[in-house]
């Protein structure tokens, strides 16, 4: 996942942290598209052929299948060849670690319907030409099951913050929730708001971060789908708040390709929260946060996309 980790256990019992990050660890070794043995590069690599793979990754690719039909193709886990072709390839954590795609994968085409699950067999097929790309999504969904997992181990509360997507549930450490630091697109500029967030999960997708220069011009990493290229918006970060980290990475990623014009009335539509700050700086917000004042607790954990 190649992003900084941060756990917040409310009561642990003993060893639940340690079985906490080693699980994120296991999940990073089978999800990651820079390790040739993951599940997700074999997948890629044997395209047209069923793979077996661990019970999370059927989770995962399942998730992605519906954050895809829930956000109207705006999330799409098939768009890794794009991203490679416009330079995105080495971790950029591990430059050793490479994406290796298989000859002839293309997102023209690329159909996630056509991803073929078998939970009996436990194995995942993809068609010839197809390669998948967890992304933000991996995070958001490694950190709701770790938080679902440390309830289930005995803990009171839980929050997971992976590269600044989060998961939180039970008990927080303060009578008014969770404070999560939304940073602004820039994270030197310091933090937009603070908010205090029961649970659920919370994201942040910009084209401020994760930049590079690619054949003379600069990319990022968010690609449309329409079009295969680095998006073209003039939104710079948009924060959802949602049942679950996912789908607050998922939808996060839809209204920024959605705009300044059709972010916030997008966030309305699927009952989430939301803050969109424009390119020049200016900020929309949901009807329930347009009066949210900035509120700077000591110990806020930080949402900025990484």
């Amino acid at each position: 996942m190649a992003s900084e980790l941060r756990l917040i256990v409310v009561d642990p019992l003993d060893g639940q942290l340690e079985r906490a990050f080693a699980r994120l660890e296991e999940l990073e070794r089978r999800w990651s598209r820079f390790l040739a043995t993951s599940d997700i590069s074999r997948i890629n690599t044997a395209a047209g052929v069923a793979v077996r793979v661990d019970d999370s990754t059927l989770t995962l690719v399942a998730t992605m299948v519906e954050a895809w039909r829930d956000t109207a193709g705006a999330y799409d886990p098939t768009v890794l060849p794009a991203l490679v072709a416009n330079g995105y390839a080495a971790s950029r954590d591990a430059a050793h670690h490479r994406t290796v795609l298989p000859p002839g994968a293309t997102v023209d085409g690329a159909d996630p319907a056509r991803i073929a699950l078998d939970a009996v067999q436990r194995t995942v097929s993809i068609p010839v030409g197809m390669a998948l790309d967890p992304g933000g999504m991996g995070k958001g969904l490694a950190a709701d099951l770790v938080v679902a997992e440390l309830l289930a181990g005995g803990a009171a509360g839980a929050l997971c913050c992976i590269g600044g997507d989060l998961s939180m549930a039970g008990r927080p450490p303060a009578p008014d929730g969770w404070f999560i630091a939304v940073e602004r697109p820039d994270p030197a500029d310091g933090t937009l708001v603070t908010l205090a967030v029961s649970g659920g999960g919370v994201a942040t997708s910009s084209v401020r971060s994760r930049r590079w220069m690619h054949a003379g011009t600069e990319q990022h990493h968010l690609i449309d789908p329409r079009t295969g290229r680095a998006a073209q918006t003039d939104l710079a970060a948009v924060t959802v708040i949602a049942r679950s980290g996912w789908q607050a990475e998922a939808h996060a990623t839809a209204a920024l390709l959605r705009g300044g014009d059709g972010a916030i009335a997008l966030l309305h539509g699927h009952g989430l929260s939301g803050i969109a700050v424009h390119l020049d700086g200016t900020v929309s917000a949901t009807d329930d946060l347009a009066g949210v004042r900035a509120l700077h607790p000591m110990g806020a954990v930080p949402c900025t996309s990484a």
